[in-house]
């Protein structure tokens, strides 16, 4: 914060105030000896957008199957004035893959599921960081080709 006094040719003394902050915000005041002053205030706050992941050591097994089972946290941030939406999209539609062999899961997000490879979670207006769980359900088979299966999914944020 920073105040600078001046005085004018006729001796008023005229106050300038200038303030900064992290979201910017800047303040003006004058005056010059009357009964009224007026202030402005101005401030602007940037759009962000954050998503973060912290994964879990989780093991799914192809022969019983797994059910909901928690692989990953999504922690989200967005501070859009309409809201922000999650997307996460598999490279392979949904199913992991090893050499042509395919087996399809469902993603379970907070209250969203897909079994498409393609998910969205809607959210309204919030500055607050927000986790949410990530899960997998693949059902049980013991008649699958052997090999190392796996599929890539992209997680991203979006304002609305």
């Amino acid at each position: 914060m920073a105040n600078q006094f001046r005085r004018n040719a006729i001796g008023r003394v005229t106050a300038l105030l200038v303030l900064a902050g992290c979201a910017g915000v800047g303040v003006l005041a004058q005056a010059q000896g009357s009964t009224q002053a007026t202030l402005t205030l101005r401030a602007s706050m940037p759009q962000s957008c954050t998503v973060a992941l912290s994964t879990t050591s989780a093991t799914l097994d192809l022969n019983a199957g797994v059910t909901n089972l928690p692989v990953a946290t999504v922690e989200e941030r967005c501070n859009a004035s309409n809201g922000y939406t999650v997307s996460m999209v598999s490279k392979n539609g949904g199913a992991l893959s090893a050499g042509g062999a395919n087996i399809g899961y469902t993603l379970h997000y907070g209250d969203t599921n897909s079994s498409t490879g393609t998910l969205a979670a809607e959210r309204g207006v919030s500055g607050n960081a927000r986790q949410t769980v990530l899960s997998v359900s693949i059902p049980p088979g013991t008649n699958r080709q052997a090999g190392d299966y796996e599929d890539t999914v992209t997680i991203s944020i979006a304002a609305k």
